[in-house]
Order: structure tokens, then C-alpha cells, then sequence
């Protein structure tokens, strides 16, 4: 029992760990989606860089929750550029005539706040569930429910910047002559975002495995409701339990 104890302890912290800094890696990076379109330079632009012949260029952008930059502009003619995703704006970010990969960086912006609150809250659970571990009671419990709400929230923040994505394009393909014109891939921050998922939910489940198996008996269970064995008191004449002397009564032959 005490091996068992110390194992599901290391697998929660470990999961833990893990799934913080997963979660930290994804939101602080800026490779959670890759785009490329062709774009038509204006002539500004084309004196700025002392272009004369080439009009069209492919334009490869990654981008964030936080900034967007361009990669490898017109073949490095261009250098590279990151400018920060402007979150004071509103609006979708859906404008006519203005680049697809534009648009859908004004979309995702729907997401940022749900995942950052999932960062927030599985590091509450990792406190709670140090704590827990270290003075063995119910906040090890309260870790587990941090970590669950942290991967929901996680879970609705992905689901709503897909769907952004989704939505983007499909109402810039419908409206195109050429529909095979933008093309996007999601970046490495994506699937380590999915990586911290999967471990916030591993973490959840250790860390009640953990508490249950601390407090398998009546006594320690009472201890998941704050207050509830204050209402409790033992008869150890006939050796069972009444919750505020109503009719409810449980034999428990083990307390004498």
C-alpha cells in the first residue's frame, strides 16, 4: 500500500509537470498555425525593397496567440517580420479584400483566453497538489478537480480556434476563383497544447486514485466534504453512525 501510495504520488506530480509546461510552451510560442497564399506587393512596397519585376510573391506566415510573422518573404529579399496580434480591436478580424491568413488571425483571437485560463488553472492544481502530497489530505482531491477544469477548458479553447479556422476559410474558399490559393498546416505549439491535454487529465486521474486510495476507509471519506464529520458522531455502544439524527443509519462494526 505505502509503494502504491509513493508510485501514484510520483505519476501525479510527473504528469503535473508536464502538463504545466506543455501548456506554458504552447500559449508562449508562436507556431501554432503555418500559412502560405500568394499576394499582389503594392508599389510602395515594391520601391521600398527596389523591386521592379516581381509582383507576385507567396507569402508564408506563422502565427500565435500572441504575434504573427511572416517567414522567408519573397525568398529572404524581404526580411521577416512579427508584429503583435492586436487583441484591443473588435470584430472578428473578417474584412473583404484582405489576406486569408490575416483574417484568420483576427479569429483565433476567440481562443487565447480559454487557454490561458487552462495555464492559470493547472498551476493552481500543481500548487494543491504538491500541498496534498506533502500534508497527505484533500488537497490532493482539489488538485484533481483543478486539473480537470484546467483540460476543459483547454479542450472548448482548441475546439473554438479550429473552428475559427474552419470558418475562415471556408467562407474565403467559397468566395475565390481559386480555392487551392491558401493552404495552412498546424504548427508544433498546436500539438504540444493536445500533449498538455492529455497529460492534465492523466494528472487528474492519478491525483484521485491518489486520494482514495489515502482515505479508502468511512473516516477518511468523510474528509471529502469540508464540515461533514463535525455532523457525524459515533455510538460505540451499538457501533453506528447518524447524520443529524435522522433515520439514516450505517453499521460500521469496525468502530467500537
Amino acid at each position: 500500500m505505502h509503494c502504491s501510495s509513493y508510485a501514484l504520488t510520483c505519476l501525479s506530480l510527473a504528469f503535473g509537470a508536464m502538463s504545466s509546461v506543455t501548456l506554458a510552451l504552447a500559449v508562449a510560442t508562436d507556431a501554432w498555425i503555418f500559412m502560405s497564399e500568394p499576394l499582389t506587393l503594392s508599389r510602395e512596397i515594391l520601391d521600398m525593397f527596389n523591386m521592379t519585376e516581381q509582383h507576385h510573391i507567396m507569402v508564408h506566415v506563422r502565427s500565435g496567440l500572441w504575434r504573427v510573422c511572416t517567414i522567408n518573404l519573397a525568398n529572404g529579399t524581404i526580411p521577416d517580420q512579427c508584429i503583435p496580434i492586436n487583441y484591443s480591436q473588435r470584430g472578428s478580424g473578417r474584412l473583404e479584400g484582405a489576406p486569408t491568413s490575416m483574417t484568420i488571425v483576427g479569429a483565433i483571437r476567440i481562443s487565447a483566453p480559454l487557454q490561458v485560463a487552462a495555464l492559470v488553472l493547472c498551476g493552481l492544481a500543481v500548487l494543491f497538489s504538491v500541498a496534498g502530497s506533502y500534508q497527505a489530505d484533500v488537497k490532493t482531491l482539489v488538485s484533481g478537480v483543478f486539473y480537470i477544469l484546467a483540460g476543459l477548458c483547454l479542450s472548448v479553447g482548441i475546439i473554438l480556434y479550429i473552428s475559427a479556422i474552419n470558418d475562415e476559410v471556408g467562407h474565403r474558399t467559397s468566395n475565390s476563383d481559386d480555392p487551392f490559393s491558401f493552404k495552412y498546416t498546424y504548427g508544433w505549439s498546436f500539438f504540444v497544447a493536445g500533449v498538455g491535454f492529455l497529460s492534465s487529465e492523466l494528472a487528474a486521474i492519478t491525483s484521485i486514485t491518489l486520494f482514495l486510495r489515502r482515505h479508502s476507509d468511512p473516516r477518511g471519506m468523510v474528509q471529502i466534504i469540508p464540515g461533514l464529520n463535525d455532523k457525524l458522531f459515533y455510538d460505540e455502544t451499538h457501533s453506528i453512525i447518524r447524520i443529524n439524527n435522522t433515520e439514516n443509519i450505517f453499521m460500521l462494526s469496525q468502530y467500537k
